[in-house]
């Protein structure tokens, strides 16, 4: 896939989608407390910076793996994701998108400038 897109998440999102990915290095991060997170701009200014880069690794190995998986969670909609996992992505996007929306719209932006998965995300995260 030459144009994959995400996040955490989302979009972001990278923190917040990386928790909730249903990939083995992630499993049992499922009491991540986003709303906590969304508190530290540290943290959230980190994993934002790392999304937007063009640069593969990020300054953390979790920011990183966020980055590698973020163009297939938004193309599936967290489709590898466990009922719980996706309750996590969902709470954490809609927090994300509430306390920071112009760092969502520009993390969408890259990756997903033909708006090809906002519709199917938006209707995901009002479900």
């Amino acid at each position: 896939m030459a144009n994959k897109v995400v996040v955490f998440y989302l979009v972001g999102i990278v923190a917040i989608l990386t928790p909730s990915m249903g990939y083995d290095e992630f499993e049992g991060q499922e009491n991540f407390d986003c709303q906590l997170m969304m508190k530290n701009d540290r943290v959230v200014n980190g994993m934002v910076e790392c999304l937007k880069s063009e640069e593969p690794e990020c300054g953390t190995i979790m920011f990183t793996k966020m980055k590698e998986y973020a163009p297939e969670i938004l193309e599936t909609v967290c489709g590898k994701c466990t009922d719980e996992q996706k309750s996590k992505f969902k709470s954490c996007t809609n927090e994300f998108i509430k306390m920071r929306p112009d760092d969502f719209e520009s993390i969408m932006k890259k990756y997903d400038p033909d708006n090809k998965y906002r519709g199917p995300l938006e209707e995901f995260l009002k479900s």
